[in-house]
């Protein structure tokens, strides 16, 4: 359901990757993202959880107009990006940016801190004044927690954590709508990630840029969204606020993620129940037929393997995918 306030909002997309059967091989598809819908709001943290391989990334480039989907309809802002023209589209990159996986990675080991942090002004604003350049890089950069000396340095010349509060930097200074966060805390220690999972949710609060959080790590999830949603080969299993979907699972899959997660308190941990997963992910080459987790699904019954659920809603804006969600017990996942 959507809102006025809707800055994103997405229908029906579906993006598949061509692979070749080599010679005399039928030509497949990857199916990477499956009829994935859902909004964002301004201000609003959305995370996407799941499984290596559901598609998480996938879906974020596809939002950014990086890929382009097979099916499906994206709007930004009132408008089809897909249907702008190129200029047009490239103008609408400055309201979408991106923080991606690896920090060191991401930054060019030739140009120091300041050119690359500047880079998207000399893009978007070609005519702006050295000088302002200048003081506008040293402000976001101190205000990702960075001296300003440090525009004169080279990325290897700081940690990890520090490589990707440039990258926040670089991803700010453009003043974005909506940054895709791409598995952007996961190469960092615990202690680290915390801190920039921090620095992400005051930036968040303060500009009111709304934040695409992808992340396998659900603690991490529940530390900075509003709602989430679960992707499972691409499909989306759950999506509810953070404090409905945490506390009150009802897809088995998002149970089975949320029992994954250690609790500190030993007495807890000993003593709660497990949801434990059989079999292996199945290849997005050839999914399975039906709903797609009743492989690996124990309550899974006939209509699973046959039929795909809907994306039913319940109370608020608590939406799942299971046939079976009015049958299941849950146990709301420790605090």
């Amino acid at each position: 359901m959507t809102t006025p306030d809707d800055l994103l909002r997405v229908e029906g997309l579906s993006v598949d990757f061509p692979v070749s059967g080599g010679l005399w091989g039928r030509k497949r598809a990857v199916h990477a993202v499956r009829d994935v819908s859902f909004t964002l709001s301004a201000g609003e943290t959305l995370g996407v959880v799941g499984e290596s391989g559901c598609g998480k990334s996938t879906l974020g480039r596809a939002v950014l107009n990086l890929i382009r989907p097979t099916a499906g309809r994206i709007w930004w802002n009132g408008s089809e990006p897909a249907a702008e023209s190129l200029e047009r589209q490239r103008l609408l990159r400055r309201e979408m940016t991106v923080i991606f996986q690896d920090p060191l990675a991401s930054l060019d080991p030739r140009m120091t801190i300041g050119a690359q942090v500047g880079e998207p002004l000399d893009i978007f604003e070609p005519a702006l004044p050295e000088d302002e350049k200048r003081r506008r890089v040293a402000a976001v950069l101190e205000r990702v927690g960075l001296s300003a000396d440090a525009v004169g340095r080279y990325p290897h010349q700081f940690s990890g954590g520090q490589c990707q509060r440039v990258g926040i930097a670089r991803a700010l200074i453009s003043n974005p709508r909506m940054i895709v966060c791409d598995e952007a805390v996961s190469a960092l220690d615990v202690s680290i990630q915390a801190q920039i999972v921090a620095l992400l949710g005051d930036l968040s609060r303060e500009m009111g840029v709304a934040l695409l959080f992808i992340s396998h790590n659900l603690a991490v999830v529940r530390q900075i969204s509003d709602r989430v949603m679960v992707l499972y080969l691409g499909k989306v299993m759950e999506i509810a606020g953070r404090d409905s979907l945490y506390g009150a699972p009802r897809h088995p899959y998002t149970r089975a993620l949320l029992s994954a997660v250690p609790v500190p308190d030993p007495d807890v941990e000993r003593n709660r129940r497990r949801f434990h997963l059989i079999g292996d992910l199945p290849s997005p080459l050839d999914p399975p037929k039906g709903c797609v987790f009743h492989t690996r699904c124990p309550h899974a019954v006939d209509r699973c393997r046959t039929e795909v659920p809907d994306l039913s809603g319940l109370e608020g804006r608590h939406h799942v995918a299971c046939h079976l969600w009015r049958e299941l017990e849950f146990s709301p996942s420790p605090a």
